[in-house]
């Protein structure tokens, strides 16, 4: 399922749930309310074992300080969806990315947030003030959605999202570049071409101020040594016997290393991919449930080499060190999507999704407790 389908069914749902519990009470604007069933949350960062920041649709931040005892919100000044939250090492400079090209930055740990405009247009021609005037009223210029973002220190950060938008900051967010990633497809016919061309980005993640990873449709994954000034694929080493044709190859969600060489993404139908040598060589892993045919939408790698997958329909599987993937247990059936996971330490993990489900662990995962939902 493409995540703009998946993202509009969602808010689209949300909406409804609104309207069938709205009766006769006047309810807040969403991004003022406490929690409720009809939340979406998209990602979670948590700078230690009691703090964790979660955030989602319509523009909710929520925080804990207790380890998910106790929530306060903290105002986004957006009713937008945020999709995706990083820091830098400091644990205070950190970004925020979302829906119609949102960027918000807070320099005070997640206390307060303000808003940046890089002007991440979907149409390349809408930069010119002119052509902008002259689009029709039913189809003006719009800002592409930016699905992730990743913090490399205070002052450089890069994200992604819709139509290979890819928007680079070198001084915390002040200017932005802004480019479409491009390739020349050159085996391939122009019908192939045109159908390949700008895929959605959906994850991206820098090692170092050098070292990135993106992943996104047709199970793309590009890789930079240069701090993305060149991009090169290296989807083709995923490809095994059960892929034909190398547009078959899985859209992927979410991308994750531990170190230079041990990586792993995860996507449509199910898939695992993993990597022991900086990507030059991917394969996909059995995730060894034969009912997971949904999206697996994030993937984690624990300090000890545990590594967690988790996405649509309540669907986990966890790999401890050395070992093959099987059925996760969160102590109680999940039914609704989980959209990401992320653990602080071999201990210490949270879990978001769909339903205002927020679920956190402090044994590595033995023992899940939900927050939330």
């Amino acid at each position: 399922m493409n995540w703009r389908t998946f993202a509009a069914l969602t808010l689209a749902a949300a909406g409804a749930l609104a309207a069938g519990c709205h009766h006769e009470d006047v309810w807040e604007p969403l991004a003022e309310q406490k929690i409720y069933v009809a939340d979406k949350f998209f990602d979670v960062y948590a700078p230690d074992a009691k703090r964790a920041l979660v955030i989602g649709y319509g523009g909710k931040i929520i925080e804990t300080t207790d380890g998910g005892s106790s929530w306060a919100q903290i105002q986004s000044g957006t009713d937008l969806a945020l999709y995706s939250i990083d820091f830098a090492k400091d644990k205070k400079t950190g970004w925020i990315v979302g829906q119609q090209g949102l960027i918000l930055k807070t320099t005070d740990g997640g206390k307060t947030w303000a808003q940046q405009d890089a002007q991440p247009w979907l149409d390349s021609a809408c930069k010119d003030p002119e052509e902008r005037k002259l689009r029709p009223e039913d189809k003006p210029c719009q800002f592409a959605y930016l699905f992730a973002v990743s913090v490399i220190d205070e002052n450089n950060v890069a994200a992604i999202g819709d139509k290979s938008i890819y928007i680079r900051s070198h001084d915390g967010g002040k200017s932005w570049e802004v480019r479409t990633l491009k390739f020349d497809e050159s085996d391939m016919g122009a019908d192939l071409q045109l159908a390949y061309e700008d895929p959605v980005l959906y994850d991206v993640q820098y090692l170092d101020a050098n070292n990135g990873y993106i992943v996104g449709e047709f199970g793309k994954i590009y890789h930079t040594t240069d701090g993305g000034q060149t991009w090169g694929q290296q989807q083709e080493s995923i490809m095994d016997d059960s892929v034909l044709d190398i547009l078959d190859l899985p859209t992927l969600f979410d991308i994750e290393f531990t170190d230079s060489n041990h990586g792993i993404a995860c996507g449509l139908d199910g898939r695992i991919a993993t990597t022991d040598d900086g990507g030059n060589d991917w394969n996909f892993v059995a995730n060894n449930v034969p009912e997971y045919i949904d999206p697996f939408y994030s993937a984690t790698i624990l300090p000890n080499g545990t590594r967690w997958v988790v996405g649509s329909s309540g669907q986990v599987v966890v790999a401890p060190p050395g070992k093959a993937f099987a059925k996760g247990n969160l102590g109680s059936e999940v039914y609704n999507w989980l959209r990401r996971v992320r653990f602080v330490d071999d201990k210490t993990g949270w879990l978001v999704g769909g339903f205002g489900l927020i679920m956190n662990t402090d044994d590595g995962g033995k023992t899940w407790y939900r927050r939330i939902g």
